[in-house]
């Protein structure tokens, strides 16, 4: 009897180990399933490159300057000057001229060309012997330093006579107002070194006879880098800085 139920309780517990492994094996698949993740790729969004900023353009309206114009747009006079090669002589534009703006970022060439060698003696040698007034300390002038003016036109040629003068004068035809606000001597009676100013233009007083003055420029009707000497009226201009 004892074998007989022997038998018969491990037959019994057989099937038990048989379904318990079975069951186990399917819940090991069933798991994997689960644990099986999809991997999302995900891709960077795709950068537009930025648009270039519209074009500015300005109609040169009455009693603007070069300078008048660069200020409201806040960049200078010779980044206009350079992008625009309709400007003939930066110290002289016309009401109705259309003047595009150059972008803060853009490079543009400088249209300031080096002096011919024989124009470029002939300054060194009458700055070397150009009388420059006294009476007025040089730091009241302001910055004197290098030559910031476009090349060849009045007010470079003006800068390269009276080295000791500020950059900072702006276009022919504002010189005076400039100097006598910067604390520079400036008056109505020509003298020799001065420089003499007419509307839109500077020139530098090599000689006074009576009421007559001789004087040397550049920029004279509109020839860029040509030195110029005339003899005229002291009338003609009207005032000069000391």
């Amino acid at each position: 009897m004892k074998s007989k139920l022997g038998l018969m309780t491990l037959g019994a517990i057989t099937p038990l180990m048989l379904f318990s492994g079975t069951t186990a094996e399917a819940k090991s698949q069933s798991t994997d399933k689960k644990d099986t993740k999809k991997v999302s790729v995900q891709t960077k969004p795709v950068e537009k490159t930025p648009e270039k900023p519209a074009p500015v353009y300005v109609d040169v309206q009455p009693g603007d300057t070069l300078i008048a114009i660069a200020d409201r747009h806040q960049t200078s006079y010779v980044r206009i000057f350079n992008a625009n090669e309709q400007i003939a002589n930066p110290d002289v534009i016309d009401v109705g001229q259309k003047f595009r703006i150059p972008d803060p970022s853009e490079e543009l060439p400088d249209r300031v060309l080096p002096a011919a060698p024989e124009v470029q003696a002939a300054i060194q040698g009458a700055v070397s012997s150009s009388p420059v007034q006294a009476g007025i300390s040089q730091s009241a002038r302001g910055s004197s330093a290098g030559n910031t003016y476009a090349y060849g036109w009045c007010t470079w040629y003006a800068k390269q006579m009276r080295p000791d003068l500020p950059n900072s004068l702006g276009n022919g035809g504002q010189w005076v107002t400039n100097a006598r606000a910067q604390g520079i001597a400036t008056g109505a009676a020509p003298r020799v070194g001065a420089i003499a100013e007419q509307s839109g233009h500077v020139a530098y007083v090599e000689a006074v006879n009576g009421d007559q003055v001789t004087v040397s420029e550049m920029g004279w009707n509109y020839q860029q880098g040509t030195q110029n000497r005339r003899t005229v009226p002291a009338s003609t201009f009207w005032g000069y800085i000391y």
